[in-house]
């Protein structure tokens, strides 16, 4: 049973005495019931809580626990109770006398330390504690071992065991960690997780013994083998000796390689990735949850919806060093309480707590109070109040310095008397309070003099803080007054400013549709040191096999004609004008890599682009889902890596906010004036609006919904009007009414749709959009017929679009292999009204008109691939600061060519991607063994003995 069922059954006078050791206020004062109760709650959850109470126990403290939790349902009779827990007293107390496997161990000393640290006064403080800890690190003994021998007779004879029964139940039963309910002894089962791993019982012996059986009899026998036990016997009896031995899990996964750990994750279906150690953790935490029995169960069950981020309010870097304060028990309470990983060192620790979706505020709430307190002492801070008051403290620190500077728009005339005006320091600041300029501002405003003061004040904190989240951002505009209204738009200015500026100092990861904005720039910039980073970039995509994401100029060849026409009718897109092209090559011909550079291209002049991939998941048959992938797959030059409509619906917002303001005269600068600002603003939105209700009525109420949404901070209705212009389908039909709107996205509103939305990004300041759409080749195999005829009806409607230039703003490209478009059965030809659109009527020689609608890739010669074999060459030299001229010569390049040129005469009769890849791996081999050159790895030496000793001995 859960602690809350059982708490909830209790008086006010039973739940006062379980607080009183929990919670300073409740003796002076009458706290509300359910407060009193999460307190209880968070208390007995705690590991340091439950640690410090009952791992020094007298006995027969643990035998009371033991005998709970080795029952189903943590439960059991109060009737003959008493009579059970000493049974099994006289059952440890002759297992410790006679238990043998503990002999490297040296189990007396240990007994005779243990008793003569409870013969003192019959208690064990922190220092003896210590001492027993520091003890039974060093003679191996484990936390099991370590209850079994306090049951020793030497150590039994200290007390009279039949009246400690009662002392040790009413302790337990006072403090809460046993409970009653319907006439039983309860241990609540999150209780018992802190009880077990107190104990070191890291599986109960049913979950164990399944684990067990996982091994192999030989495997199990050789495992006891190594700890000198008896190997003879059935599996089923090895299994009892190993829970008899009190063998820690962890130590007896321990013992087996990593391979023969995954190959059972392979077959429980349990993760395998990560360390030895992260699988071993996952390993037990799928048979503690017992998740092997319930695995036909959950297979039927859809996954739940991930939880949803919730608002940040702190700087990261402060936050990660209060996390660092607290202790390894404390942030095991915290990731055990949001169903994370226990395992690994502190700093593993503290990224997940920061990776979770919980905030700093649900996060800090999950401590108790003392532990909060602490805390606060530690950064200086009042320790009294209640526990939200501790929190809210907590949460107000921020890293600032109080400077004098002319450009400082309040004057600063005294710091908080907690903290001296030192650089770094931490001052609580209010909203009402004057606040002092970021660390770094000085430098910032010597660097960035055209900048804004807004713009500076966040390029200070970020340039300090290396990364601001959005709930970050949100802080810092209401503790410096920024009038900030859409933060999403505004760092997006910024960050295109930085790069007109070329000062590409932020970039943008993302989770979900949160922002997390990160300093990336060295404070001296030094063109050698990009110049290697970019060339590294390149070399490590190539070496996995995958296209570069950046700095594609530095290794593109050839295709000079295909590139300046896509070029030249993506800059007549920014005129308000339509285009469409498929680009025609078999695999290896460099189609991904032509598209991904004009992706490049695109970003680098500032159109937004959307890139997708044709799949079973994602097919052209299906107008809204095509859509929706349209809109998953958005890109800005300013945010790379993820969905960027939400930052485009700001975008255009803020851009309609700056017109207002300049034709008003308002500073928007200035907080004061946002209120004012926004009463405007809602006019001339209503006037933009009306132009695109001409061309989708449901996308202008959306957006109007989704500007409310800002305007009064409900984020419910911002996301709901995003999800339905977004094409969702999962809309209540309250939400519906919320936005204003009815019904779903229909085939038939796909394409106004799409007007809509580049209207949108055009009005964002965007100079339209690029729209690739890869592996067309893909519709031949889709299994019915109808499906493939849909999707080539949709290929000819965007067409059409494109013709009538009703999609201004957008260049549509399309990739597929030469099969697509000659397939008689399943390809363009297989439909007329395509074919006709698309296919040459007329084809002469080897000339090519570019302005046709099929761009042909030829096959990489031996000629061009030769160019890029040499500029990955240069390349590589550059990355590793390495003389690659004089280790892979011209000459045994153009060698190693021939021969992977050979059989094919000038076509390559292999795919350029694993070629790059071989390359590279030469490249390796010379670079990292020295002495080692490109010409000694050709043919004629490939049984050459000696080399290959050489390189291995390297």
């Amino acid at each position: 049973m859960k602690l809350l069922s059982i708490l909830e059954s209790y008086d006010t006078a039973s739940l006062d005495q379980l607080s009183s050791d929990k919670i300073d206020e409740a003796i002076s004062l009458r706290l509300p019931q359910s407060v009193i109760v999460q307190e209880i709650i968070s208390a007995l959850s705690s590991q340091s809580y439950i640690s410090d109470k009952i791992l020094y126990s007298r006995p027969p403290a643990f035998a009371i626990l033991n005998l709970i939790l080795q029952s189903p349902s943590f439960m059991m009779d109060i009737e003959d109770f008493r009579s059970k827990v000493l049974i099994h007293v006289k059952e440890l107390s002759a297992r410790a006398d006679q238990d043998t496997s503990l002999a490297d161990k040296n189990p007396k000393l240990y007994i005779k330390i243990l008793k003569r640290a409870w013969e003192n006064d019959g208690l064990i403080d922190k220092s003896e504690a210590n001492i027993l800890e520091l003890v039974k690190s060093e003679l191996g003994v484990w936390d099991r071992e370590h209850f079994v021998l306090m049951h020793h007779t030497s150590i039994l004879d200290l007390w009279n065991i039949e009246q400690e029964y009662f002392a040790a139940r009413n302790f337990l039963l006072t403090t809460g960690i046993v409970l009653t309910h319907d006439n039983k002894y309860v241990i609540a089962d999150d209780v018992a997780i802190p009880i077990r791993k107190t104990f070191g019982i890291e599986l109960m012996d049913e979950p164990y013994k399944r684990l067990l059986n996982c091994f192999k009899r030989e495997d199990l026998a050789l495992l006891l083998g190594h700890y000198q036990l008896n190997v003879g016997g059935t599996k089923d009896i090895l299994i009892g000796r190993i829970l008899g031995s009190l063998i820690p899990v962890s130590d007896v996964l321990g013992y087996f390689n990593l391979e023969e750990l995954r190959e059972i994750c392979r077959h429980e279906n349990i993760p395998v990735a990560g360390s030895k150690s992260t699988v071993i953790a996952n390993i037990i935490r799928f048979f503690d949850d017992e998740m092997d029995l319930k695995l036909q169960e959950l297979e039927t069950v859809a996954p739940g919806a991930p939880p949803e981020y919730e608002p940040r309010e702190m700087m990261q870097e402060v936050y990660a060093k209060m996390l660092n304060v607290l202790t390894i028990q404390q942030l095991y309470d915290i990731l055990r309480q949001n169903d994370l990983m226990t395992s690994g060192s502190k700093e593993e620790k503290i990224k997940r707590v920061m990776d979770s979706y919980m905030s700093e505020r649900s996060i800090f709430s999950l401590l108790r109070k003392e532990d909060l307190s602490q805390l606060c002492r530690k950064f200086n801070l009042a320790v009294t109040g209640s526990k939200q008051e501790l929190v809210g403290r907590l949460l107000d620190y921020v890293p600032v310095v109080a400077i004098t500077t002319n450009e400082l728009p309040v004057v600063i005339n005294e710091v908080p008397a907690l903290v001296t005006n030192t650089i770094g320091s931490f001052i609580p600041v209010s909203n009402s309070e004057p606040v002092a300029l970021p660390i770094a501002w000085d430098e910032v405003n010597s660097k960035f003099p055209n900048y804004s003061y807004g713009e500076k004040i966040v390029l200070a904190i970020l340039k300090d803080a290396k990364s601001i989240t959005e709930q970050d951002l949100t802080r810092i505009v209401q503790k410096h007054r920024l009038g900030w209204f859409l933060h999403k738009a505004h760092m997006a200015e910024l960050i295109a400013k930085l790069r007109r500026d070329n000062k590409q100092y932020i970039q943008i990861k993302s989770i979900q549709n949160n922002n997390i904005y990160q300093w990336t720039a060295n404070d001296i910039a030094d063109s050698q040191i990009l110049e290697k980073k970019s060339a590294r970039d390149i070399i490590d995509a190539l070496r996995h096999g995958v296209v570069p994401k950046h700095n594609l100029d530095l290794l593109m060849v050839g295709q000079q004609t295909a590139r300046k026409h896509l070029s030249d009718i993506l800059m007549e897109v920014n005129a308000n004008k339509t285009h469409f092209k498929f680009i025609k090559g078999q695999y290896g011909s460099g189609k991904t890599f032509l598209c991904s550079w004009l992706r490049e291209f695109a970003l680098n002049n500032e159109f937004a682009v959307s890139f997708m991939n044709i799949s079973h998941d994602q097919p052209l048959s299906d107008l809204p889902i095509f859509f929706s992938g349209v809109i998953n797959g958005l890109r800005t030059p300013e945010k790379t890596d993820s969905g960027a409509l939400v930052d485009i619906l700001e975008s255009w917002l803020l851009n309609v906010h700056n017109k207002t303001a300049r034709i008003e005269g308002i500073d928007i600068s200035n907080g004061d004036n946002s209120e004012k600002l926004i009463k405007i603003v809602e006019k001339s939105i209503e006037v933009e609006l009306a132009n695109l209700n001409d061309i989708e009525p449901g996308f202008s109420q959306a957006l109007r919904a989704f500007y409310e949404g800002k305007v009064t901070g409900n984020l419910e209705l911002v996301s709901n009007a995003v999800a339905w212009i977004m094409g969702s389908r999962s809309l209540s039909a309250q939400a519906l009414r919320d936005i204003g709107v009815k019904g779903i996205l229909e085939s038939n509103n796909v394409f106004p749709r799409m007007r809509a939305l580049l209207e949108i990004i055009n009005g964002a300041s965007y100079k339209g959009l690029l729209l690739l759409v890869d592996e067309l080749e893909l519709v031949r195999k889709f299994p019915q017929a109808r499906q493939r005829e849909m999707a080539l009806e949709t290929l000819r409607l965007l067409i059409d679009e494109a013709g009538r230039n009703a999609l201004p703003g957008c260049l549509i490209i399309f990739t597929g292999t030469d099969e697509f478009f000659e397939d008689e059965r399943f390809g363009i030809k297989s439909y007329e009204a395509l074919a006709e659109r698309v296919l040459p009527l007329y084809t002469h020689d080897k000339l090519v008109a570019m302005r046709q609608p099929i761009i042909s890739l030829e096959a990489l010669d031996s000629e061009r691939l030769s160019h890029v074999i040499f500029k990955i060459r240069d390349l590589y030299g550059i990355a590793y600061g390495w003389d690659a001229n004089h280790y892979a010569d011209d000459t045994s390049i153009l060698k190693l060519i021939e021969e992977w040129t050979m059989f094919g005469g000038e076509s390559i009769d292999r795919k350029p991607r694993p070629i790059l890849r071989e390359f590279i791996q030469m490249l390796d081999l010379c670079e990292e063994n020295k002495g080692v050159y490109l010409s000694q790895f050709l043919k004629k030496n490939i049984f050459d003995s000696a080399l290959v000793d050489s390189v291995n001995s390297n």
